[in-house]
């Protein structure tokens, strides 16, 4: 009886004192769940208004999704592009997740590689495009740098399917300035593609742009290189933790309530 007593205060105490692993702080997610395109545009920056743009014909959730039109190589066809819509993080940060879904329909990845996300900071480099590498719909790191380190591709192993939803996710974490130990880090429905412990991303010291202070503050949606239609939806940004494919966009980090009710016999 004693043991038994004791071993229901021991669980009792354990319930009391721990605490479940902490989820992501999500700085916002977004479903574009929006009115038309210029209620998206009062929420993102844009170059172009309409392309990226609010459509309802292929929602992961709610009833809407944003609508990519790619039309080819920029330069070569007047209409291929180079439009986005940017949103900025809560604050400038170090590290930045993401989270989005994706569809893509009968989508073809250009040779240079199709721009898809960017993370940057206005007039700083380094500054961060998740791409699809080289006309085959693989998830890709391009590191864009005016100065050493320089710019440097990452490519990942994970082709990304077609035609059906596909959870994107991502991570960046800016290196010590002047030490190799920055991150790199993606998923494609929960399977890593990308795991890189080891790249040099900013200096010790500022030159050209690249310097100890360079960080993300926006993100940029971009619709350039590549033939077909791609959609997103219910894309989320963190700057603390990775989101994960299920997690609640509440985005929770509060600890469990001490439990109560419990009575001793």
């Amino acid at each position: 009886m004693r043991t038994l007593k004791g071993l229901t205060i021991g669980v009792t105490l354990l319930c009391v004192f721990w605490t479940v692993p902490a989820h992501a702080t999500i700085d916002w997610e977004d479903g574009f769940e929006y009115a038309n395109d210029a209620a998206l545009g009062a929420v993102w920056s844009y170059s172009c208004l309409g392309n990226p743009g609010v459509s309802t014909e292929r929602p992961h959730s709610g009833s809407k999704s944003l609508k990519l039109v790619y039309r080819g190589k920029v330069g070569v066809d007047p209409g291929a592009g180079g439009c986005f819509i940017d949103r900025s993080l809560t604050a400038a940060s170090d590290t930045a997740y993401f989270r989005m879904w994706t569809w893509q329909e009968n989508f073809q990845a250009d040779s240079v590689g199709t721009k898809m996300i960017q993370f940057a900071q206005n007039s700083t480099y380094p500054n961060f495009w998740w791409e699809m590498a080289l006309s085959n719909e693989a998830m890709m790191m391009a590191v864009t740098s005016s100065s050493p380190p320089g710019s440097s591709n990452i490519f990942a192993s994970v082709t990304i399917p077609q035609n059906q939803w596909v959870c994107l996710e991502g991570r960046i974490t800016m290196n010590t300035p002047g030490v190799a130990n920055g991150i790199i880090q993606s998923w494609v429905n929960g399977t890593q593609s990308i795991n890189r412990t080891d790249v040099l991303l900013r200096n010790a010291t500022l030159a050209n742009f690249n310097g100890p202070n360079s960080r993300m503050a926006f993100t940029r949606l971009y619709v350039q290189h590549g033939v077909g239609t791609i959609y997103y939806d219910d894309y989320a940004v963190s700057r603390d933790a990775r989101i994960g494919c299920t997690e609640s966009p509440l985005g929770d980090r509060q600890a469990p309530r001490a439990p109560s009710g419990f009575s001793f016999r």
